[in-house]
């Protein structure tokens, strides 16, 4: 079992990123999400780009297995969620709801003591956008106009962590993340 789901292509930036964590990683194809012979996973990480066709086969994927996506955080896994990379997204397969506006640019981020701000490696990360979270979500930082930049919210036994920050996670995050969460099925 790998401690985390990479939801997407096989990347060398992530391969390098995995391996400063120190914690086991897997390459999942969008046309493998809801087959049954998916190992338990810690952390699924879904990056930027799943809903733009030019990057990414994922978003019809996501829609398809939203059961096996609620039921993987309801049993303790953490589900980490980049931004999309589209004019406007609607997260119609997340179990909690969440929208999303395209605009890129650098942000100054203030301060939070939620757990889960270890995800950034700077005080002023590259955005894609901005969060409208709903009821569930909690706006965890936000950018200079007050915009959510990251989310977080708790289901079960398991957390949902989506941001617009266009850069990688910390290694922090990653060991964070996988020490956390507990092994579920996605």
């Amino acid at each position: 079992m790998s401690d985390i789901a990479i939801i997407g292509e096989s990347s060398f930036l992530y391969q390098k990123l995995f391996a400063e964590a120190g914690v086991s990683y897997q390459f999942v194809s969008p046309d493998l999400l809801g087959s049954p012979f998916l190992p338990r996973f810690k952390v699924v990480i879904i990056p930027t780009g799943f809903a733009n066709s030019l990057y990414s086969k994922a978003l019809a994927a996501l829609q398809r297995t939203c059961s096996h996506i609620a039921d993987f955080v309801r049993n303790g896994g953490i589900l980490t969620v980049f931004g999309p990379m589209v004019a406007e997204h609607r997260y119609d397969w997340l179990p909690m709801p969440l929208e999303y506006v395209c605009e890129l640019g650098s942000q100054s981020i203030g301060p939070s003591r939620h757990e889960c701000t270890c995800l950034l490696c700077t005080n002023t990360p590259e955005c894609d956008g901005y969060l409208i979270p709903g009821q569930g979500l909690e706006t965890v930082l936000e950018d200079g106009k007050g915009r959510a930049v990251l989310v977080a919210g708790k289901l079960g036994e398991g957390l949902i962590v989506a941001t617009s920050v266009h850069e990688f996670p910390a290694p922090e995050y990653i060991r964070w993340a996988a020490g956390r969460a507990k092994a579920a099925k996605f």
